[in-house]
Parts: structure tokens; sequence; C-alpha cells
């Protein structure tokens, strides 16, 4: 029996290990098997097998050839990067890295600027069409001009051009006087006589013809000597008949001052430009035409960084001069000679002049650096990191010659453009009509940014120095340590103006808390409010704002006293200052009579017929409010609490 149960369970082990490899095997060959991209996505491939020319690995439904089968939502993984999947299978096409010329798109791996990596309507799957693919980076203006060459016009870039890269310049086929020579005979008799009977030789074809498009005919730059204009070029070189037709009669300038005999005394100035120094006109000119004004071997600003290679880091800075923007640096320097320093076209601000409007600089006040004509002493001429050129950060390039106001200025309070370092919020940093340089008159100027203070009590009680501009009476302009920039500590900027006011309260037994404490402020808005006194708020609340207890009181008790009800404080009190207790207007029953007449009969009858002409009011009633009608004291005297008075009296 033993031994039955152990064969059972021997087979049974045997069946679930068979059972478990044949569902391993299986579940493994539904895992193994892949669908193509294309299953899912014919729709899209429909699309791109309608164009014309088809990318080979879309053809044959294989896009697995460059892209994983795993990628995102919206997108697709390629197999490798996009600079190394070109060449899996265009392995010829990575031989042209060794070339020694470039066009950029090849240089940078970057394919698919030109090439579509599905399919296009153009062959080798290109954008464009021609020359209107050159065109998505080349500006076409250059290349549409009056005069096309036939090539560009009509065979397109790639007659002269490797559309990726050459051992030649401009990644042309071949070199400049070969690719020439493809399509111009030199030794024709017709074109030695359009050459003034010379035979051009080596790559000279470009000194004077442009190879894309010129405003001129025959093809010529669009700035021209004037020898090859006028088709003398005998007027330089030796006869074509010699024996070195090409060679100069003369050498250097010499040459050029046959002709150009007015620039040799020109040139003969205190500071000459180095190459005219060494009489190398050919350092910036060609001979014969360029592309450039003034037939110089580059653009203005290109043509001078060829040799000042550190100017040139200047235009990468955050703000530019336009002149060096521009690349026009002629726009100031003479580029031959002058009797500036730096071949300056003329001296100090005179330079600036001719672009900046001199009125701007000229008026009644000017700024001492203007005055002396030294615009560098707070701009740099070509470029800096800060706005307007400043050769430093606006507040610092102030405080180079204000250094005692730097001073003055390192306080608790700081008026804000200081803060920010904005001293031409306030200040002109050239000429203005106004003292201290004031870009308005100083009665105005704060209101450029505190105007909405002015209108919000336009139509109220407005503190009158407040109201006519003059801040300054009260407030330091630049910086203090009081707050707000005063100019004095609490009270004690008031009474400036208010003298009579500090002195009677030295003088008076009684003094308002906010008066002795010098805090004007705790009560009147020092700008001007919409409630009379310029107070911060309704008289009463005002009041009440400090003397919360007697608030509570006044809301919790019974019965009022009238001026208390309606917050009519000053009925009785004054605001700042007195000689009776608790800033009363009067003393006894002479504080009551404005309000309650003591010969009304029943004034004689409530008073049980005794005479209070001459009493204290306040022995009995309260002055605020009360538990007890009649404004009685919370504890009474038993007779006087009936009634009894002639108990005692």
């Amino acid at each position: 029996m033993k031994d039955m149960k152990l064969a059972i369970l021997y087979l049974l082990s045997i069946a679930m290990i068979i059972g478990g490899v044949v569902s391993c095997k299986n579940m493994g060959t539904r895992q193994l098997v892949r669908k193509k991209c294309v299953e899912c996505h014919q729709k899209k491939v429909d699309e791109f097998k309608k164009a014309g020319v088809v990318h080979k690995p879309l053809k044959d439904n294989e896009c697995e050839s460059c892209h994983r089968p795993h990628g995102v939502i919206g997108g697709a993984y390629l197999k490798v990067s996009e600079k190394e999947l070109c060449y899996t299978c265009h392995k010829e096409m990575k031989s042209v890295l060794d070339k020694k010329h470039l066009h950029a798109p090849t240089k940078e791996s970057e394919c698919l600027s030109c090439h579509s990596p599905h399919s296009s309507e153009n062959k080798n799957l290109l954008k464009g069409k021609g020359n209107n693919l050159c065109f998505i980076c080349h500006k076409e203006d250059a290349y549409s001009r009056k005069m096309q060459h036939a090539p560009l016009s009509d065979k397109g870039c790639l007659t002269c051009h490797d559309a990726h890269g050459s051992d030649y310049e401009k990644s042309l086929f071949d070199s400049t006087d070969a690719v020439c020579r493809k399509c111009h005979d030199f030794k024709k008799p017709g074109f030695v006589k359009s050459h003034s009977g010379y035979n051009p030789e080596g790559n000279t074809c470009v000194s004077c013809h442009t190879p894309h498009s010129s405003s001129n005919t025959k093809l010529l730059r669009e700035f021209v000597h004037t020898p090859i204009d006028q088709n003398q070029c005998k007027s330089c070189h030796n006869s074509p008949e010699s024996e070195r037709p090409l060679g100069v009669k003369k050498t250097g300038a010499e040459l050029c001052y046959e002709c150009h005999t007015e620039n040799r005394i020109a040139f003969a100035k205190a500071h000459v430009h180095d190459p005219v120094k060494k009489d190398n006109c050919l350092s910036c000119h060609s001979p014969h035409a360029t592309d450039n004004k003034d037939a110089t071997l580059l653009p203005d600003g290109k043509l001078c960084y060829s040799c000042h290679k550190e100017r040139e880091k200047l235009i990468e800075k955050q703000h530019v001069h336009k002149p060096a923007g521009e690349n026009n640096c002629t726009s100031c320097h003479n580029p031959h000679a002058s009797d500036n320093d730096y071949e300056l076209k003329e001296t100090g601000k005179n330079l600036c002049y001719q672009c900046h409007k001199k009125d701007d600089f000229t008026q009644p006040n000017v700024h001492s650096p203007v005055k002396k004509g030294d615009c560098v002493t707070c701009h740099d001429p070509h470029a800096s990191n800060h706005k307007f050129e400043l050769r430093l950060a606006e507040v610092e390039q102030c405080y180079t010659c204000h250094q005692k106001e730097k001073m003055f200025f390192d306080r608790v309070n700081v008026h804000t453009p200081i803060r920010i370092g904005q001293c031409v919020v306030c200040h002109s940093p050239h000429s203005t009509t106004e003292k201290k340089l004031l870009v308005q008159k100083k009665n105005k100027l704060c209101f450029n940014c505190h105007k909405g203070m002015l209108d919000e009590i336009s139509d109220g009680s407005v503190h009158e120095s407040f109201a006519k501009g003059r801040c300054s009476t009260c407030h330091d302009e630049h910086a203090s340590d009081n707050d707000c920039q005063l100019v004095e500590e609490g009270a004690d900027n008031c009474y400036g103006c208010h003298k009579n006011i500090q002195t009677l309260s030295q003088k008076s037994k009684h003094t308002h808390m906010p008066i002795r404490d010098g805090k004007c402020t705790s009560c009147h808005n020092p700008h001007g409010s919409k409630i009379k006194g310029r107070l911060n708020r309704p008289a009463g609340s005002l009041c009440l704002s400090c003397h919360s207890g007697l608030a509570l009181n006044i809301e919790k008790d019974e019965f009022q006293h009238a001026p208390a009800k309606e917050r009519m404080c000053l009925k009785c009190h004054v605001p700042h200052y007195a000689d009776i207790e608790n800033l009363l207007t009067g003393k006894g029953v002479s504080l009551c009579k404005d309000c309650h007449n003591l010969n009304n009969p029943a004034m004689a009858v409530a008073h049980s017929g005794i005479a209070i002409n001459k009493t204290d009011c306040i022995g009995c009633h309260e002055t605020h409010s009360a538990e007890n009608k009649g404004l009685m004291h919370k504890i009474l005297h038993p007779p006087f609490k009936d009634g009894n008075c002639k108990k005692c009296h």
C-alpha cells in the first residue's frame, strides 16, 4: 500500500513537470509573437506611401529598421541617436565627415534638416525642390538680384556645390577656377577681350564677379573699383603683352595714390590707422570688386574684428551701442586717419551728437560729465551688461562721483528709487530745466509716483504742504533714519510748522497723551483726509479707538449722555491741551449749562428746589453713560436715592 502511494505521487510529480514545461512553452510562444508597427499604424503608413518617393524601410513595412517597437504615447523611440541612425544604412556617407569643408547640417549630423525620414515628393527624400530647399536656411535676397548666374537660375545650387561636404571652400566640387572652367572657356578670344586682353589666372573670378546674383551687368559685384568698371585694368596692371601681365605697376599704397592723390594729404593726421600707416590698403580693400560698401573685403564690423578680435566679444554683452550692434564701426571711427584718439571722427560729445539729439543735453542745468563732453565717463561706447551701456549698474555709476551721497543714503529708510538703484526716476542724467537736475518741477515731481494719494483726498481737507507738493517739508527726498523718511521723528516733524501747538501744550497743565508722546499721526492723517481736521476717522470713533473701556461702557449701559451717544466728544473735551483735568472745555456746571437750561422750572423740580448754579454736576451724574436713569452714579446715598435731600440739607 505504501509502495502504491509512492508510485502515484511519483507519477503526479512527473505530470506536473511536463504540464509546467508545456504551459511555459506555450506562454513563451505567445509572448514572442510580435506585431509589426504597420499592423496598428497602417493609416499613417498609407499616407506616407502616397508620396512619390518613399524611404525603403517604410516601403518594405520595416519601421523597426529605425524605430524601437516600444515607444511612448505621442511619439516613438529611435533605435539609436538621430546623429548615428542614418549612417547604419548609409555607411558611405560617413566618410563625408572627413572632408575639410562640411555643410552645416552634415557637420551637426542633422540629416532631417534637408531630408524627410519617411517620404517626399522630391528626389532623395528632400524636403524642398531645387533651390527652395537651400532658401530654408540661406536668405534668398542675395540670390535673387536682377542678374542671376545661369546655374543658380537654371540648374540649381548643386551645379557648383556639394550638398554634404567637400575638400574645397564653400563646399565647391572643385577649386574655384576649375568650377568656372566647367562652363567658361578662358582661352576664347571674346572672353579674353572682355577682360581687357588679360587671361585670368587661378581663383580670381570671384574677386570681381559674384557667383550667385548681382545688381550689375556681367555679374560684377555690388561695389566695383573704378578701373574694373571702366575696363581699364591697365591702370594698375602691366600690359597684357608684358612678361608679367597681371603684375602691378607699383607696390602698396603708392599704386593707390596714383589715382587717390587727395588721400595722401587727408591721411596725414595725428592718428593713422595701422594698415594706412604701413601703406597696406589691401588689408581692408579689394582692388577689384566686393559686395561691401567702399569695396572692403568684409562688411564694416566683421572687417574690423579680423584685427580687433577682442572687440568682437563685446557684442555678446546684454546692451550693445547701436553702431556696434549693427557692425557699423565707421559711424564713430575714421577707418583711415584722424586728429582724434582712436581715429574718432569727432571729440567727446560732438561725436555723440551725430546721432543723439543735442537739445537733450543742452538745457540750462547740465550734468557735469556732459558739460565736460565726457560721455564715456558713464557710458561704454561699445557695449555693457548694464542698461544704456552704463559702465556700472545705475546707482553704482552715480556713486563713482557722488561718494558723499552714498554715505548719507546709508540710512534705515531709503526712498524707493534709490533703494532699487534708479536715480533717473527723479534726476536727469544729462540736462534739464530744473535745479539739481530734477526731471520735473519739484512741487510736481513726487506726484509722478504718489498721485493716487492726492486723488483719494482731493475733495477733503488736504494738508497744505502736501497739496502744494512741498513734500520735502516733512520728508527727506533720499533717506532718513525715521519712518517714511521723515525729516524729524514724531511730533518734532509737525512742530516745524505748528510751533504754537508745541508752545501752548508745554504751558498747559494737562496734555492729550498722543501730543505728550509726540504721536500726532495717531489722530491726524499727515497728508489729508475727507474728515474735518484731517482726522484718521470720525472724531467719536477715533477717541473710542483708544478709550476702549469707555466705549464698552457706552455700549452696555442703558442710559447714555447725548454727546457720548452721538460720539460728539469735542462738545465737552478739547483735543490737544487744557488747564482743566480730562481736557474739559469748562469746570463744573459751566460745562453743562451750554446744553442744559439751569433756569428751566423743570430743572429746579428735578433737583428738589436746590440751587445748582454753583455745583459740580459730576458729583451726582456720570459723564458718559450709566445704569441709572438721569445718568446717576451707580451707588447713591440712601436719602439722595429716595429723593429726600432735605434730610441733610
